[in-house]
Protein backbone atom coordinates (compact mmCIF):
# COMPACT_ATOMS: atom_id res chain seq x y z
CA UNK A 1 0.00 0.00 0.00
CA UNK A 2 1.51 3.40 -1.08
CA UNK A 3 0.23 7.15 -0.43
CA UNK A 4 -0.26 9.24 -3.23
CA UNK A 5 1.52 12.41 -3.32
CA UNK A 6 0.68 15.93 -5.19
CA UNK A 7 2.04 19.21 -5.49
CA UNK A 8 -0.68 21.08 -7.66
CA UNK A 9 0.71 24.60 -9.13
CA UNK A 10 -0.95 26.91 -11.41
CA UNK A 11 0.54 25.86 -14.48
CA UNK A 12 2.24 21.97 -14.15
CA UNK A 13 1.68 19.04 -11.22
CA UNK A 14 3.72 16.56 -9.55
CA UNK A 15 2.83 13.26 -8.50
CA UNK A 16 4.41 10.63 -6.74
CA UNK A 17 3.57 7.75 -4.19
CA UNK A 18 5.36 7.17 -0.70
CA UNK A 19 6.05 3.51 -0.19
CA UNK A 20 5.94 1.36 3.07
CA UNK A 21 9.55 2.20 3.82
CA UNK A 22 9.23 6.13 3.52
CA UNK A 23 10.93 6.67 -0.25
CA UNK A 24 9.30 8.65 -2.91
CA UNK A 25 8.34 6.64 -5.83
CA UNK A 26 6.69 7.26 -9.43
CA UNK A 27 7.15 10.74 -9.57
CA UNK A 28 5.59 12.24 -12.76
CA UNK A 29 5.33 15.72 -14.17
CA UNK A 30 2.15 17.20 -16.08
CA UNK A 31 1.15 20.26 -17.85
CA UNK A 32 -2.04 21.12 -16.20
CA UNK A 33 -3.33 22.81 -19.59
CA UNK A 34 -3.84 18.79 -21.05
CA UNK A 35 -6.20 17.80 -18.51
CA UNK A 36 -9.53 19.43 -18.01
CA UNK A 37 -9.86 18.68 -14.17
CA UNK A 38 -7.38 17.49 -11.64
CA UNK A 39 -9.14 13.73 -11.58
CA UNK A 40 -8.62 13.50 -14.94
CA UNK A 41 -4.94 14.19 -14.28
CA UNK A 42 -5.34 11.48 -11.28
CA UNK A 43 -6.96 9.03 -13.31
CA UNK A 44 -4.09 9.50 -16.06
CA UNK A 45 -1.33 9.02 -13.34
CA UNK A 46 -2.80 5.63 -11.95
CA UNK A 47 -3.78 3.99 -14.92
CA UNK A 48 0.04 3.87 -15.29
CA UNK A 49 1.07 3.91 -11.87
CA UNK A 50 -0.99 1.61 -9.70
CA UNK A 51 -0.45 -2.21 -9.58
CA UNK A 52 -2.35 -5.01 -7.43
CA UNK A 53 1.37 -4.81 -5.07
CA UNK A 54 1.25 -1.04 -5.44
CA UNK A 55 -2.29 0.19 -4.27
CA UNK A 56 -2.87 3.63 -3.53
CA UNK A 57 -4.40 3.99 -0.09
CA UNK A 58 -4.74 7.56 0.73
CA UNK A 59 -3.21 10.72 -0.58
CA UNK A 60 -2.21 14.10 0.33
CA UNK A 61 -2.42 16.87 -1.81
CA UNK A 62 -0.16 20.48 -1.80
CA UNK A 63 -1.58 22.58 -3.58
CA UNK A 64 -1.92 26.13 -4.71
CA UNK A 65 -4.80 27.46 -3.85
CA UNK A 66 -6.54 28.31 -0.42
CA UNK A 67 -7.66 25.45 1.98
CA UNK A 68 -11.14 25.34 3.61
CA UNK A 69 -10.47 22.40 6.69
CA UNK A 70 -8.15 20.11 5.06
CA UNK A 71 -10.79 19.02 2.26
CA UNK A 72 -11.62 21.65 -0.06
CA UNK A 73 -9.46 24.16 -2.61
CA UNK A 74 -10.73 26.61 -5.36
CA UNK A 75 -7.07 27.13 -6.86
CA UNK A 76 -6.32 30.73 -7.39
CA UNK A 77 -4.13 31.06 -10.73
CA UNK A 78 -6.37 27.89 -12.48
CA UNK A 79 -9.59 27.08 -12.86
CA UNK A 80 -9.78 23.67 -10.82
CA UNK A 81 -11.80 22.77 -7.85
CA UNK A 82 -10.13 19.76 -5.63
CA UNK A 83 -12.50 18.37 -3.44
CA UNK A 84 -10.58 15.73 -1.01
CA UNK A 85 -13.98 13.87 0.04
CA UNK A 86 -15.11 13.49 -3.76
CA UNK A 87 -11.73 12.21 -4.49
CA UNK A 88 -11.88 9.56 -1.85
CA UNK A 89 -14.85 8.45 -2.93
CA UNK A 90 -14.05 8.69 -6.70
CA UNK A 91 -10.40 6.73 -6.27
CA UNK A 92 -11.64 4.10 -3.58
CA UNK A 93 -9.35 6.27 -0.99
CA UNK A 94 -9.50 5.90 3.31
CA UNK A 95 -8.56 9.52 3.73
CA UNK A 96 -7.66 12.57 1.22
CA UNK A 97 -5.73 15.46 2.77
CA UNK A 98 -5.30 19.05 0.70
CA UNK A 99 -2.52 21.38 2.36
CA UNK A 100 -1.88 24.66 0.55
CA UNK A 101 1.09 24.49 -1.14
CA UNK A 102 3.19 26.77 0.99
CA UNK A 103 2.14 24.72 4.24
CA UNK A 104 3.93 21.96 2.00
CA UNK A 105 6.82 23.56 1.42
CA UNK A 106 7.18 24.57 4.90
CA UNK A 107 6.55 20.88 6.45
CA UNK A 108 9.51 19.93 3.85
CA UNK A 109 11.90 22.72 5.49
CA UNK A 110 11.55 20.67 9.02
CA UNK A 111 13.37 17.84 7.74
CA UNK A 112 17.07 18.79 8.37
CA UNK A 113 17.72 16.91 4.94
CA UNK A 114 16.33 19.51 3.16
CA UNK A 115 17.00 22.29 5.46
CA UNK A 116 21.10 21.59 5.42
CA UNK A 117 21.10 22.36 1.50
CA UNK A 118 20.19 25.30 2.11
CA UNK A 119 22.07 28.06 0.48
CA UNK A 120 23.26 31.09 2.55
CA UNK A 121 22.17 34.69 1.81
CA UNK A 122 22.49 36.30 5.16
CA UNK A 123 23.43 35.41 8.66
CA UNK A 124 23.64 31.82 9.95
CA UNK A 125 21.71 28.53 10.03
CA UNK A 126 17.93 28.89 10.08
CA UNK A 127 17.20 28.76 13.63
CA UNK A 128 13.80 26.67 13.70
CA UNK A 129 14.03 26.63 17.55
CA UNK A 130 12.12 30.29 16.40
CA UNK A 131 9.59 30.82 14.12
CA UNK A 132 10.35 30.32 10.58
CA UNK A 133 8.92 32.07 7.18
CA UNK A 134 8.47 30.69 3.92
CA UNK A 135 8.18 33.06 0.66
CA UNK A 136 7.48 31.60 -2.44
CA UNK A 137 7.98 33.42 -5.56
CA UNK A 138 6.34 31.18 -8.26
CA UNK A 139 3.19 31.45 -10.40
CA UNK A 140 1.96 33.26 -7.68
CA UNK A 141 3.56 34.54 -4.17
CA UNK A 142 3.41 31.69 -1.52
CA UNK A 143 3.53 32.63 2.11
CA UNK A 144 3.52 30.93 5.37
CA UNK A 145 5.23 30.55 8.82
CA UNK A 146 6.86 27.44 10.84
CA UNK A 147 6.69 27.75 14.45
CA UNK A 148 7.86 25.54 16.99
CA UNK A 149 5.44 23.52 18.98
CA UNK A 150 5.91 23.92 22.87
CA UNK A 151 3.29 20.99 23.07
CA UNK A 152 5.99 18.70 21.28
CA UNK A 153 2.83 17.44 18.97
CA UNK A 154 3.59 17.09 14.93
CA UNK A 155 6.79 16.61 15.34
CA UNK A 156 7.70 19.85 17.13
CA UNK A 157 6.01 22.00 14.61
CA UNK A 158 3.13 23.98 13.48
CA UNK A 159 2.61 25.25 10.41
CA UNK A 160 0.15 28.21 9.39
CA UNK A 161 -0.33 28.85 5.87
CA UNK A 162 -1.46 32.34 4.34
CA UNK A 163 -3.06 34.00 1.68
CA UNK A 164 -0.53 36.71 2.54
CA UNK A 165 0.80 37.44 -1.22
CA UNK A 166 -2.85 38.81 -2.04
CA UNK A 167 -2.38 42.65 0.97
CA UNK A 168 -2.21 45.26 -0.89
CA UNK A 169 1.44 46.44 -2.61
CA UNK A 170 2.96 48.78 0.01
CA UNK A 171 5.84 51.19 -1.50
CA UNK A 172 9.28 50.53 -0.33
CA UNK A 173 11.10 52.82 -2.32
CA UNK A 174 10.94 55.67 -4.37
CA UNK A 175 10.75 54.12 -7.44
CA UNK A 176 7.75 51.62 -6.72
CA UNK A 177 5.90 54.33 -4.80
CA UNK A 178 5.78 56.45 -8.28
CA UNK A 179 4.17 53.16 -10.01
CA UNK A 180 1.68 52.18 -7.42
CA UNK A 181 0.28 55.93 -7.60
CA UNK A 182 0.31 55.37 -11.63
CA UNK A 183 -1.39 52.83 -10.89
CA UNK A 184 -4.07 54.68 -9.05
CA UNK A 185 -4.32 57.24 -11.58
CA UNK A 186 -5.75 54.53 -14.22
CA UNK A 187 -7.14 51.81 -11.77
CA UNK A 188 -9.36 52.18 -9.16
CA UNK A 189 -8.26 48.96 -7.15
CA UNK A 190 -4.90 48.80 -5.29
CA UNK A 191 -2.51 46.43 -6.72
CA UNK A 192 -1.65 43.25 -4.36
CA UNK A 193 1.74 42.07 -4.10
CA UNK A 194 1.58 38.63 -5.91
CA UNK A 195 -0.57 41.37 -9.06
CA UNK A 196 3.56 42.29 -9.52
CA UNK A 197 5.95 40.06 -7.67
CA UNK A 198 5.58 36.27 -9.19
CA UNK A 199 5.42 34.83 -12.12
CA UNK A 200 2.33 35.60 -13.17
CA UNK A 201 2.77 39.37 -12.56
CA UNK A 202 5.89 40.06 -13.63
CA UNK A 203 4.72 41.28 -17.27
CA UNK A 204 2.74 43.74 -15.35
CA UNK A 205 5.41 45.03 -13.15
CA UNK A 206 7.51 45.32 -16.19
CA UNK A 207 4.50 47.03 -17.89
CA UNK A 208 4.35 49.35 -14.85
CA UNK A 209 8.01 50.43 -15.02
CA UNK A 210 8.45 50.66 -18.92
CA UNK A 211 5.00 51.86 -19.95
CA UNK A 212 6.06 52.34 -24.38
CA UNK A 213 7.62 48.41 -24.34
CA UNK A 214 5.79 44.94 -24.90
CA UNK A 215 7.28 42.52 -22.02
CA UNK A 216 9.23 40.28 -23.21
CA UNK A 217 8.69 36.28 -21.70
CA UNK A 218 9.57 35.90 -17.91
CA UNK A 219 12.42 33.65 -19.62
CA UNK A 220 13.70 36.14 -22.06
CA UNK A 221 13.26 38.39 -19.12
CA UNK A 222 15.63 36.73 -16.67
CA UNK A 223 18.39 35.91 -19.81
CA UNK A 224 18.32 39.51 -20.68
CA UNK A 225 18.21 39.98 -17.15
CA UNK A 226 21.62 38.53 -16.04
CA UNK A 227 23.26 39.18 -19.24
CA UNK A 228 22.82 43.31 -18.24
CA UNK A 229 22.01 44.34 -15.21
CA UNK A 230 20.83 48.02 -16.41
CA UNK A 231 18.82 47.08 -19.24
CA UNK A 232 15.04 47.45 -19.00
CA UNK A 233 14.70 43.98 -18.30
CA UNK A 234 17.43 43.83 -15.69
CA UNK A 235 16.02 46.96 -13.82
CA UNK A 236 12.52 45.15 -13.65
CA UNK A 237 13.92 42.26 -11.32
CA UNK A 238 16.24 44.08 -9.60
CA UNK A 239 13.10 45.95 -8.31
CA UNK A 240 11.35 42.21 -8.21
CA UNK A 241 14.03 41.07 -5.89
CA UNK A 242 14.25 44.10 -4.14
CA UNK A 243 10.22 44.18 -3.61
CA UNK A 244 10.76 40.18 -2.84
CA UNK A 245 13.40 41.12 0.06
CA UNK A 246 11.21 44.02 1.40
CA UNK A 247 8.38 41.53 2.10
CA UNK A 248 10.09 39.25 3.41
CA UNK A 249 11.18 41.96 6.17
CA UNK A 250 7.71 42.85 6.71
CA UNK A 251 6.81 39.13 7.48
CA UNK A 252 9.55 38.82 9.63
CA UNK A 253 8.04 41.72 11.68
CA UNK A 254 4.54 40.45 11.06
CA UNK A 255 5.33 36.59 12.88
CA UNK A 256 8.77 37.54 14.89
CA UNK A 257 10.14 35.20 12.63
CA UNK A 258 13.60 35.71 14.44
CA UNK A 259 14.56 31.79 13.27
CA UNK A 260 14.89 33.62 10.00
CA UNK A 261 13.35 33.39 6.05
CA UNK A 262 13.55 31.02 3.67
CA UNK A 263 13.28 32.08 -0.38
CA UNK A 264 11.68 29.48 -2.31
CA UNK A 265 9.81 28.66 -5.29
CA UNK A 266 10.71 28.82 -8.85
CA UNK A 267 11.79 32.44 -9.24
CA UNK A 268 14.60 33.04 -6.82
CA UNK A 269 17.13 30.08 -7.87
CA UNK A 270 17.05 31.41 -11.31
CA UNK A 271 18.10 35.21 -10.69
CA UNK A 272 20.25 34.03 -7.88
CA UNK A 273 22.49 36.23 -8.77
CA UNK A 274 20.43 39.13 -7.75
CA UNK A 275 19.03 37.44 -5.19
CA UNK A 276 22.82 37.09 -3.37
CA UNK A 277 23.45 40.67 -3.97
CA UNK A 278 23.83 42.83 -1.01
CA UNK A 279 22.19 45.87 -2.31
CA UNK A 280 19.21 43.90 -3.26
CA UNK A 281 19.02 42.22 0.29
CA UNK A 282 19.51 45.39 2.49
CA UNK A 283 15.66 46.15 1.49
CA UNK A 284 15.12 42.69 4.44
CA UNK A 285 16.06 45.68 6.90
CA UNK A 286 14.78 49.10 4.98
CA UNK A 287 12.58 49.57 7.89
CA UNK A 288 12.11 52.46 10.80
CA UNK A 289 11.84 50.31 13.72
CA UNK A 290 13.55 46.91 15.22
CA UNK A 291 16.44 47.00 12.92
CA UNK A 292 19.01 45.56 15.16
CA UNK A 293 16.24 42.36 15.90
CA UNK A 294 16.40 42.22 11.55
CA UNK A 295 19.70 42.32 10.64
CA UNK A 296 20.55 39.23 12.84
CA UNK A 297 17.26 37.27 10.95
CA UNK A 298 19.49 34.75 8.63
CA UNK A 299 18.06 34.37 5.46
CA UNK A 300 18.51 31.55 3.01
CA UNK A 301 17.33 30.12 -0.72
CA UNK A 302 16.24 26.98 -1.36
CA UNK A 303 17.28 25.31 -4.92
CA UNK A 304 15.52 22.01 -4.11
CA UNK A 305 12.13 21.37 -6.51
CA UNK A 306 10.76 19.28 -4.83
CA UNK A 307 9.70 20.76 -1.49
CA UNK A 308 6.14 20.63 -1.70
CA UNK A 309 6.26 16.52 -2.40
CA UNK A 310 8.45 16.23 0.20
CA UNK A 311 6.58 18.61 2.74
CA UNK A 312 3.67 16.02 1.82
CA UNK A 313 5.06 12.89 2.47
CA UNK A 314 6.15 14.46 5.50
CA UNK A 315 2.54 15.05 6.47
CA UNK A 316 1.27 11.69 5.09
CA UNK A 317 3.47 9.70 8.05
CA UNK A 318 2.13 12.49 10.37
CA UNK A 319 -1.88 11.74 9.71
Amino acid sequence: MTALLADVGGTKTQLAQLADGGSIIHKAYYKNSQFKDFETLVQSYLAHHSTEQNTVSKAVIAVAGPVQDGKICTMTNLNWHINGPHLATQFGLTSVDLLNDLQASAWGFTDESINSKLTRLKGDDIDFNKPVVVISPGTGLGQACIFPDRNRTHDHYIIHPTEGGHKTLAPFNATIAQLINQHWVQHDQPVSWENWFSGSGLHRLYGALHPNQTPPSNEEMTRLALADPESPSGQCLTLFCQGIFAEAGNLALQYLSWGGVILAGGIPPKLKPLFQQTSNIAYFTRKNEYLDLLDKVPIALCEEEDIPLHGAAIYSQLT
